[in-house]
């Protein structure tokens, strides 16, 4: 017998009722007599904070190992068509100015503990174009651009933590090579 079940049988049938309308309702409604949580705030936006226990030991390891690419979280795409340039740049300028963990630095203060600071939204997106057309070795050079990428080290002080490449390989096909730090970004979310 799993654990829920256990739990299920020791309600009353008016528990469990009461379980059956909380489900179809889509939500808890706490009656008066339970106490009920304070509501999660947003940080503020001005000042250092601290870092989690996840960042903290990424730059631990990046002050005892220095900049390695083990911690870096690197992935492109083939994108085939027409490609508004512009666009594809305003977009990621968009995501990197409505998401702070990618304009987010890290720098030690006073007595040598790391905080982590949120730069302005103004910065952009650090894209760098390459154009690759009529090249004899395209392949060979968007190889090596790959490994160039995605093994660049970070610096986790200046920022930025999140940047890309755009190689063009004819009129019509390019790639997208997109790295981030594993200090902002944990792959999941």
């Amino acid at each position: 017998m799993n654990q829920s079940a256990s739990i299920l049988e020791q309600l009353s049938v008016a528990e469990r009722l009461e379980l059956i309308e909380l489900a179809r309702s889509g939500g808890l409604k706490p009656k008066d007599n339970r106490s009920r949580l304070p509501s999660i705030t947003p940080a503020g936006h001005d000042g250092a904070r601290p870092l989690s226990f996840a960042q903290q030991r990424l730059w631990f390891l990046s002050r005892f190992e220095g900049a390695s690419s083990a911690y870096h979280i690197a992935g492109g795409l083939r994108l085939i068509g027409r490609l508004e340039q512009e666009a594809l740049v305003r977009a990621l300028d968009r995501i990197v100015a409505r998401h702070e963990a990618l304009r987010t630095v890290f720098h030690p203060v006073d007595d040598g503990l790391p905080m982590q600071q949120v730069t302005a939204a103004e910065a952009g997106f650090a894209l760098v174009q390459h154009d690759l057309r009529g090249m004899a070795d395209a392949a060979g050079e968007l190889q090596r651009l790959v490994a160039v990428e995605a093994t660049a080290p970070f610096d986790l002080e200046r920022g930025p933590l999140i940047r890309g490449r755009l190689v063009r390989l004819d009129v019509d096909e390019h790639v997208l090579l997109l790295t981030m730090h594993h200090i902002v970004s944990d792959g999941w979310s």
